[in-house]
Formats: structure tokens, sequence, C-alpha cells
């Protein structure tokens, strides 16, 4: 009987009992907390579009197989014992430890330090500064998809006249205009004595408003190759509507005053001047009642390089 059992529980999930008990790596259980998180935080928003997700919904079929044949091992081992949970973090137990939530690399005079998790609590990241003697507050905001994972605000001040330089690789291009690096991780010069306020960007959850926003021409944002300068808004919309789009709010200026509504409140079919990123999946166009001259500056030139 046990040994019909035993051939019945391999053909079922064909593992070891050495590979079912192989910690599940920090990087998944992060994702599974994230995938929670997520449940729980968009009951009431919209559903997202699935090529908009981060992550996947269920569990890697990988994972799921190594934890139901463990229960399994757990459960009908012959003998009727069950072997003891491992607190070592070894194979056969995982270790309770959290994961850092910012990586710190010393070199000569400074130190680089790269955010590691960008969902974990700021109280986190504000000890595991303490622990190498710096007082910063980091803090994660909405960020459209070309500012998600990047420095979008520094502020420092005290007697300390060193200065954070901004780590900066790939290529971005800027609300300001410019078409150059973007901003990974920040160097900090040993023994920093000054406080620090730095919000990094973060992707932004269904529904979300984004708090720190690109163009929405800009390379990885949602328009990026697709104008709608110079047409109408309902040209427009026809436009959007080829990438799933939403013109949620608008912009415009009437003598010196400025507006930004809803579509309930347009002064008309005007013509689009601008778009912003507004949330996932939905943009604010700028528009005025003249059609707008036809602009080619360097930084549109940057906003469609590629198209």
């Amino acid at each position: 009987m046990t040994s019909d059992l035993d051939s019945l529980i391999r053909h079922a999930a064909p593992l070891s009992d050495a590979e079912a008990l192989r910690p599940v790596r920090d990087e998944t259980r992060r994702e599974l907390l994230e995938r929670i998180t997520f449940a729980e935080a968009g009951e009431a928003a919209p559903a997202p579009r699935p090529h908009r997700r981060r992550w996947r919904i269920g569990l890697p079929v990988a994972v799921g197989a190594a934890c139901a044949v463990a229960v399994a091992a757990l459960v009908v081992r012959p003998g009727g014992h069950a072997p003891a949970p491992s607190t070592s973090g070894g194979p056969g137990g995982f270790d309770p430890r959290p994961v850092a939530a910012l990586s710190f690399t010393e070199r000569k005079g400074y130190i680089d330090v790269r955010i590691k998790d960008p969902l974990a609590d700021p109280q986190r990241y504000r000890k595991e500064f303490a622990a190498h003697g710096m007082r910063i507050d980091l803090i994660m905001v909405p960020a459209s998809p070309s500012l998600a994972g990047t420095i979008v605000m520094q502020d420092d001040g005290g007697p300390d006249k060193r200065q954070i330089v901004p780590i900066e690789e790939g290529r971005c291009v800027t609300g300001g205009g410019d078409d150059g690096k973007c901003v990974r991780g920040l160097r900090i010069p040993t023994g920093y004595r000054n406080t620090a306020g730095i919000s990094f960007g973060r992707e932004a959850r269904p529904g979300e408003r984004y708090d720190s926003t690109n163009s929405a021409f800009a390379p990885g944002e949602v328009l990026h190759c697709l104008d709608v300068r110079g047409l109408t808004v309902e040209q427009a919309d026809r436009r959007l509507r080829q990438r799933e789009v939403t013109a949620t709010m608008f912009h415009w200026e009437t003598g010196t005053e400025g507006y930004t509504e809803g579509r309930d409140k347009l002064p008309g079919n005007w013509y689009v001047t601008n778009a912003d990123p507004w949330a996932p999946g939905q943009v604010m166009l700028s528009i005025q009642k003249d059609r707008p001259a036809v602009r080619d500056t360097a930084h549109d030139r940057a906003l469609f390089k590629g198209c």
C-alpha cells in the first residue's frame, strides 16, 4: 500500500523531497505579497488592462508544484512523522529575515545607494539609512511609466557642504525638454551629516493617479509615436482608442485663468495642444480654441525619437 502511494505521488509531482523543501526565493515571496496587496487595494478600482499589469495572476507553476509536493511530503511521509521545520534559512526551511529594501555599496569616499524594493514600508528605508549613519527620508510616489524606477525629487540641507550626486543610467526624456540620462540611484558622501528627502517613482496601481509625470509622448509613455496635437478633441478621442487610452481630464486657459476639468465641463470641440499622463490608461489633454501652430523643436524631436 505504501509503495503504491509513493508511486502515485512521484507521478503526480516528480520532485524529490529535497527539491520540494527547497526555500522559495525572497523575490517570489515579495511578488506574492505584492499580488495580495494589489488585490486588496484595487477592489474599488477599474479592472486593469492585461498588458499594463506588472504581476501575473497566480503563482508560477514551478513554485505551485513545489509547494504542493512539500505539503504532500509533510502529510503522507511514510512512518507518520513530519520533518521538523528549519529556522536556519538553509534547505528544508525559510529564512524569516526580511530582504533588504536598499543596497549600499561602499566606495572610496562615498556610498552608492540603490532601491531594491520599491514597495517597502518607508520606515524600513529610514532604518536602513540610519544603520549607515544617514538621516534620509525616502518615499515612493506613483509615476508615469518612463519615470517608474527613477529618482523624481531630491531635497537636502544642513552644515555639510558635500553634495549627494545622482547615479545616472539609461536614456530619459524629461518634462523640461532634456534628452539625457535617468537617475537610478544616489551617491552619498561617507559620513554625510545633512538631512535629505528623496522621492522615488514607482509603478502606479490600476486607477491610481500619477504624482510625477513625463510628457505622454515621451519614449515609454502611453502616447509615444501617437501624436494627437493639432486634432480636435473628437478626432483625438478616435485616435486614443487605438491605444485603449481615455482622455479623462482637460486643461485650458482663458485670459489669466486656467482650468482643469472633466469631460462634462469641456468648453467645446477645441484643438489639442499637448497631453500628459493622468493615470494608467488615462491622459489629460491641453486644449485651446484656435488651431495650434505645428512645432518642431529639439524637445519635440526627442519625444518622438524612433517613431
